[in-house]
């Protein structure tokens, strides 16, 4: 197995709960509290249990079943699980996993888990078969580990069992897209340009993949099972004698390996098909776990997809699923769901355009009636300025005015051209002055140019305080534009 950092073996005693250590490869590692926190949990639930090896001492994280096994980020895996030989539980096997990026809990589960598988194969072939049978297995299971590439190992499986079997062809197929693809026939590099006979193969595999049985040809004559494309194969290509063992790991069926002989090596009999099953059961997981991992990155990342929405979707594990949905659906809704958030802080209304009222001429507040907040029209009086002095000056000049047009009257009578001169001009300045305080008189009225509210000004408290000219009395913005200001 890739990856191992350290392992260890205990095997069960005389007495029921009482284990010994027969083989490890540190010491240190087999007599660790975690090693024995982890045998003690599998001696208890007879399953497979994946911890942090890294970490204090957690809870267990895996089941049985390798797709619940949770995802842990740690430094190390380890990985205790019950070794099973003829259905009878004869000890526990723990494994220390290096993390690597690229693999997950569940992989290295899966790893144990298919050696305990293929260990159990090896000790029933060991002590019901002869020492050649037992020769074969281990020398098949050496060449299929010994390659590096999933092609490499399938191709000298093929070579040995042919030999081994004397077969005139033995051929692997796997199951890829819900058919079955020939991968792999003995001694033959290429099968491609053969495209009759590989698709009568795979026909024949598909027919045992179906009914998930190894089918021999010629049949017994109490056999029901279909055989007709191992028929059809050995019609057409000039056989004699078939047998089509489904590969199983995980009781799941991944493709299948076919036998052939001639008439020379004789038939396929109880004994020796009962061995090619067991040799099946032998390389299989050896080349399922060797072309998982030749696959490309972007498939493996597809397949733990896959995995994970199974995990998500499936029956298992309903209640933390449960729980896991109300807590998405909560986050979703408050994502979507529009909600009123307050925020105390000071606001300042504006409008968007301010227009100043200045006091036109120098003088003292007489009226002020506008006040801030006021809504007045265009036109409106804001306030008005002390007008006496101004009457004074012009009931001055209107009176000096009635004098010179009486004297000028006067003139013109007696025909004196030379103060006819004189008074005109006095008459003239004195219509000017006139002229001058009146409009002076109009400007003391302080009104608003244009139909607004009152922003700031207030005089209703100052009559009488004096006033420059230019100097800002109001400020009056617009209905129909403001904003608003805020000091958060």
């Amino acid at each position: 197995m890739n990856g191992v950092a350290d392992a260890c073996l205990f095997v069960r005693g005389e007495e029921e709960d009482s284990f010994t250590l027969v083989e490890s490869t540190s010491e240190s590692f087999s007599q660790s509290r975690h090693v024995f926190d982890n045998v003690d949990a599998v001696v208890k639930r007879r399953k497979a249990v994946v911890t942090l090896a890294s970490a204090e001492q957690k809870s267990s994280l895996a089941n049985g079943k390798t797709a619940a096994v949770t995802d842990i980020n740690a430094k190390n895996y380890l990985v205790a699980a019950p070794l099973m030989i003829n259905k009878q539980f004869v000890g526990v096997v723990c494994f220390e996993f290096k993390n690597n990026s690229q693999s997950q809990s569940q992989d290295y589960l899966s790893q144990v888990e298919s050696s305990i598988t293929w260990l159990g194969s090896l000790s029933q072939l060991q002590t019901g078969s002869s020492t050649k049978e037992a020769e074969l297995a281990l020398k098949i299971t050496a060449v299929a580990l010994s390659q590096s590439q999933s092609a490499e190992a399938a191709m000298a499986v093929t070579s040995e069992l042919a030999c081994g079997f004397q077969c005139e062809r033995v051929s692997i197929g796997f199951i890829e897209k819900g058919d079955i693809r020939l991968h792999t026939i003995s001694n033959s590099a290429n099968h491609e340009t053969r495209q009759n006979i590989v698709k009568c193969i795979e026909a024949a595999m598909l027919e045992a993949v179906d009914q998930r049985e190894t089918l021999v040809f010629p049949p017994d004559s109490n056999s029901y099972y279909y055989t007709q494309e191992h028929e059809a194969l050995v019609k057409q290509h000039s056989g004699e004698y078939i047998c089509t063992v489904p590969l199983m790991v995980n009781e799941e069926v991944i493709g299948a390996v076919m036998y052939e002989r001639l008439t020379e090596a004789g038939a396929f009999d109880a004994k020796t098909k009962e061995l090619c099953e067991q040799m099946a059961a032998l390389f299989a997981p050896i080349l399922y776990y060797r072309r998982l991992n030749d696959r490309p990155i972007t498939e493996k990342i597809k397949d733990s997809s896959f995995r994970l929405l199974s995990n998500i979707f499936g029956s298992e594990y309903m209640g933390a699923k449960l729980i896991s949905t109300i807590v998405i659906g909560a986050l979703v809704f408050a994502f979507f769901m529009p909600w009123n958030y307050k925020i105390s802080a000071s606001a300042i209304l504006e409008g968007a355009v301010e227009r100043v009222v200045t006091s036109p001429e120098g003088g003292y507040i007489k009226d002020a009636s506008a006040r801030p907040g006021d809504v007045v029209e265009a036109g409106a009086t804001l306030a008005t300025l002390d007008d006496r002095d101004l009457l004074l000056e012009k009931l001055k000049w209107s009176g000096k005015h009635k004098q010179v047009s009486k004297e000028y009257r006067e003139a013109l009578a007696v025909h004196n051209l030379s103060q006819i001169g004189i008074l005109r001009a006095q008459l003239s300045q004195a219509e000017a002055q006139l002229e001058i305080l009146s409009l002076k008189l109009k400007r003391t009225v302080i009104s608003s140019p244009i139909s607004a509210v009152i922003v700031s000004g207030d005089y209703t408290r100052a009559l009488g305080s004096p006033v420059e000219r230019g100097q800002v009395l109001y400020k009056v913005s617009p209905l129909d534009d403001y904003r608003v200001v805020l000091q958060v």
